[in-house]
């Protein structure tokens, strides 16, 4: 029955990537409020579901302070996009092979120089982009904590945005204070709750961001779900293993699968977007330059 399942399965994504616009993808950016909430482990992690469930995923590391999408998953970068800009190497050379098969686009300090990109530098990234645009279904963008321009200039360029939080207050705040500024520009907001005791905490904690938004921001969040308090997570991170991988069958893991399946299968009507690598690299460009 399995087995039939599984076939029936990857018959469908072949048929659903046939029938796809050429070159179209969906942008999750996910980001947070504030550090230490666990946002690029469920980043990683998340790719990593999405990637099982059929898509071609980029994992895109954002976070110009603290680029540590790499560490996590174990590997060792020596380029980043400014290699790209100077034509020292291709997009192709400087992607990573990441577990499961997603691939990683070490970020780091090269995204500085975006903001000040000539028309032709711009045309020459562009034109990067596009050579791998038939290669993916799917770009999550991990950024950096807080408010800065940058990482604000990452979330508002694209499709979706996903906040993590903590049942901690002042995460519960600086999660609020982003959806402030974000949620003009965003056509769907989703929030996870992470590192929670139980489902109760965690729905009481986004009730709270939820009741705020609505009554001050006259807008809705869509609630993704919440992972688990997990010993295993810490486990996975000090072997520098994602713990999806390491650990399949722990609580954070059957956890970080559900909030995968919900993102791509949990909309009765989704939304549908015609997103290329040009588009997206457009739109943050015009943010990172205002």
């Amino acid at each position: 029955m399995y087995e039939q399942a599984s076939k029936l399965k990857k018959i469908m994504d072949e048929k659903h990537h046939r029938e796809a616009p050429q070159g179209t993808l969906k942008v999750y950016c996910v980001t947070s409020g504030k550090g230490g909430v666990g946002k690029t482990n469920l980043s990683i992690n998340l790719s990593l579901v999405l990637q099982e469930l059929g898509k071609r995923v980029l994992l895109v590391d954002a976070d110009l302070g603290l680029a540590n999408v790499d560490v996590i998953a174990g590997l060792y970068p020596k380029y980043n996009i400014s290699h790209i800009l100077s034509r020292e190497k291709t997009i192709n050379e400087i992607i990573l092979e990441g577990p499961m098969g997603i691939k990683i686009l070490p970020g780091a300090s090269g995204l500085y120089e975006m903001a000040n990109l000539s028309i032709m530098e711009l045309n020459f990234l562009i034109k990067a982009f596009n050579s791998i645009s038939q290669d993916f279904d799917i770009v999550i963008i991990d950024t950096g904590a807080g408010i800065s321009k940058h990482v604000l200039s990452f979330v508002r360029s694209s499709d979706e945005v996903i906040i993590v939080t903590t049942p901690e207050p002042s995460a519960i705040t600086d999660a609020y204070a982003v959806i402030k500024l974000i949620y003009k520009y965003s056509q769907k907001i989703h929030v996870i709750i992470n590192r929670v005791d139980n489902f109760r905490d965690a729905e009481f904690t986004v009730q709270k961001i939820s009741n705020a938004s609505r009554k001050f921001l006259h807008t809705d969040i869509d609630y993704l779900g919440y992972v688990l308090e997990d010993r295993s997570v810490f486990k996975s991170n000090m072997e520098q293993i994602p713990f999806y991988t390491r650990f399949p069958e722990s609580l954070a893991s059957k956890c970080i699968a559900n909030l995968g399946r919900k993102l791509l299968y949990g909309e009765q009507k989704p939304v549908q977007y015609n997103y290329t690598f040009e588009s997206w690299v457009k739109k943050l460009m015009a943010f990172l330059r205002n």
